[in-house]
């Protein structure tokens, strides 16, 4: 069977079970665990299901929100945590922040202890709440539509908000990163929003696993050269440093 062929079953059985297990589509398809594991990878990048401890659970409108926000958050979970603390250094004390929806964000803000003075403006419910734990951490949310599979705001008052603010630093993940060096999201309502907080940041920091990397997505947001620093792991391909080096883009590499 080619992989085509194999690809597009799997697809039409998450679509009809709402997941899938690694080992027995290993035994369906005759097929290595390797090979299966490549193909749910692939379909993962194409937003066509998350990958879930032994398997994958099926993207789709009428999927439980709380499940797939947290089965995200879960996906490369080692990638994210040392992105994160990678992230730390920073984030200096009395700083105005902004942190977005990606899950990777999300898993810097745990980081956060409450020994810093910090501001934190976020368009996401739980990352509001995580860092409302912290006494010396002021918190402020955006308001607008609350989008139910990330738990995020977005629209045109969660915009409007942003044009009367200012950062020193802004944290925000990507579905993507194109080969060239083009930030890259599926999402219209994204896309406006990070790049209203890219515009009115003072320094833009980008947290992103090595999955992501040299993947295009849908629109083009915007390119690696406006970007300060971006944060990932040591499974990026040595392209995309090169591409980094050439465009004078600060890369810190976190060992997983």
């Amino acid at each position: 069977m080619l992989k085509s062929e194999r690809l597009l079953q799997i697809q039409a059985m998450l679509n009809k079970y709402g997941k899938v297990e690694v080992s027995n589509l290993c035994r369906i398809f005759n097929v290595t665990e390797m090979t299966i594991r490549r193909d749910l990878n692939q379909l993962e990048k194409q937003n066509l299901a998350i990958r879930s401890h032994g398997g994958a659970i099926a993207l789709r409108d009428n999927a439980d929100p709380q499940r797939l926000h947290y089965m995200e958050i879960s996906s490369h979970m080692a990638e994210k945590e040392a992105i994160a603390a990678a992230a730390m250094p920073l984030i200096p004390n009395g700083s105005r922040l902004f942190f977005d929806s990606s899950t990777t964000v999300y898993c810097l803000a745990r980081c956060l202890a409450n020994t810093q003075n910090l501001l934190v403006v976020t368009d996401t419910l739980t990352t509001a709440l995580e860092l409302n734990s912290r006494t010396n951490i002021h918190v402020m949310c955006l308001g607008g539509e609350l989008q139910k599979n990330t738990n995020s705001c977005s629209g045109i008052f969660a915009e409007n908000m942003l044009h009367s603010m200012r950062f020193d630093y802004a944290f925000i993940g990507l579905y993507g990163i194109s080969a060239d060096g083009y930030l890259s999201t599926p999402s219209t309502s994204e896309f406006s929003l990070k790049r209203t907080v890219i515009e009115h940041s003072a320094h833009t920091v980008v947290l992103i696993d090595s999955s992501k990397l040299v993947a295009p997505n849908f629109l083009q947001l915007g390119h690696i050269s406006e970007i300060d620093t971006i944060v990932t792991d040591s499974n990026a391909p040595q392209s995309f440093i090169d591409n980094c080096k050439q465009h004078d883009t600060n890369l810190i590499i976190a060992n997983v």
